[in-house]
């Protein structure tokens, strides 16, 4: 961590332990993104009337409306964790060749995007219908901006750097 203290910090020049420790971070975030987006592609479904049907309910017996209990535990879980794996990965970006406004872009939308997801799910209940498309959004700029976070530090500490120490 006293690496992120020197401003020039780059994780391509960090000794090869430093990189296997960040490589197993980068991994194991790389598996939750893709466990969040099957889990909400078998429970929730791809489409707007799929987010409308999870969260608002069909009216009738075949789907029931998600209840605000459930929501809050979720939304509140949520924000920590996905605040704290945004902070690392965003520190671990940070420590790339990429140029400032990519990083400040891809960052923002990261947290903008996972924002967003959190409020979205309460949005399309007890708002409007026509959120469902800003969750669906929403997944969408999370999978983009988790790609760059986790892909560029990756390909810059093995393949683009000096070589490991």
């Amino acid at each position: 961590m006293n690496d992120f203290k020197n401003r020039g910090f780059r994780i391509s020049n960090s000794p090869v332990e430093i990189k296997l420790v960040y490589t197993g971070f980068l991994l194991f975030a790389f598996t939750g993104y893709l466990t969040m987006t099957l889990m909400g592609l078998l429970r929730v479904g791809p489409g707007a009337a799929d987010v409308l049907l999870h969260y608002r309910g069909s009216g009738g017996e075949e789907a029931f409306p998600r209840a605000a209990g459930q929501m809050l535990e979720e939304a509140h879980f949520h924000a920590f964790i996905e605040g704290i794996v945004l902070l690392v990965l965003a520190h671990l970006f940070i420590a790339t060749n990429v140029g400032r406004r990519i990083k400040l872009t891809v960052i923002g939308a990261a947290y903008a995007g996972t924002l967003l997801d959190l409020a979205s799910p309460w949005l399309v209940k007890y708002v409007a219908p026509g959120f469902a498309y800003l969750q669906i959004g929403c997944w969408g700029v999370m999978l983009l901006t988790a790609a760059a976070l986790i892909g560029v530090p990756l390909y810059e500490m093995w393949f683009a750097g000096e070589p490991p120490r």
